[in-house]
């Protein structure tokens, strides 16, 4: 009986541990950011043109995925790690820093903050998004954190632009998670397009800027 009663307590206490999940220090995280913010500005609204993409209030699943790729230099960004601190952070820290980042408001710290809409042709650009986009960021570029995927909606069309000749010349790998964690061959979406099928797809996003909000 004594085996039964011990057997008993030994289950709960894994399945307690198992259950248990870190809960993040937002305050430690706020604090981790000040180093983000030269570059990222002091809510994570980013910089126009391209280079800084608005960061603040992205999901805590994408942030966390994109922290492992740079420290681990699958996404190659020297001063992501040196200046940003996250070569010494450790992965608790690193989950802090995502938490807080991800819980920025940005329409109500950065209310003026638009996204200008780029001169394509929003049509053609939805029908192409529906097309090829869409399954992975969803039907609004909201984003599906099962795919590990971003919204897109609410980002600097420069930016994404950007990432989209990363992505063209190999420099970014393109693939969900999924893809990722199985060492699948990264898709070849935007290798097949024309510039101006980019530039319609980012204009039709580009209109989406409240539409996940």
């Amino acid at each position: 009986m004594k085996y039964h009663i011990l057997y008993s307590i030994i289950f709960n206490f894994f399945l307690l541990f198992s259950t248990y999940s870190y809960s993040a220090d937002l305050e430690n995280g706020k604090q981790l950011f000040k180093s983000c913010t030269l570059c990222h500005g002091a809510v994570g609204q980013g910089i126009k043109g391209g280079d800084f993409p608005k960061i603040g209030g992205l999901p805590e699943y994408y942030l966390n995925r994109q922290l492992k790729l740079f420290v681990e230099e699958k996404r190659f960004n020297p001063a992501m790690v040196t200046i940003g601190r996250l070569d010494s952070m450790t992965d608790k820290e690193k989950e802090n820093l995502a938490a807080y980042v991800a819980s920025i408001d940005i329409q109500k710290e950065a209310p003026s903050l638009t996204i200008p809409t780029f001169t394509g042709n929003a049509k053609k650009g939805k029908k192409l998004f529906k097309g090829d986009c869409k399954t992975c960021h969803g039907s609004k570029a909201e984003g599906k954190s099962k795919k590990a995927a971003p919204p897109s909606a609410w980002q600097y069309s420069e930016y994404l632009l950007r990432q989209i000749d990363f992505f063209k010349s190999k420099d970014r790998l393109h693939q969900s998670q999924k893809d990722e964690d199985e060492n699948e061959d990264e898709d070849e979406t935007f290798v097949e397009y024309t510039q101006e099928e980019i530039t319609d797809i980012l204009t039709f996003i580009s209109t989406l800027d409240d539409q996940i909000h």
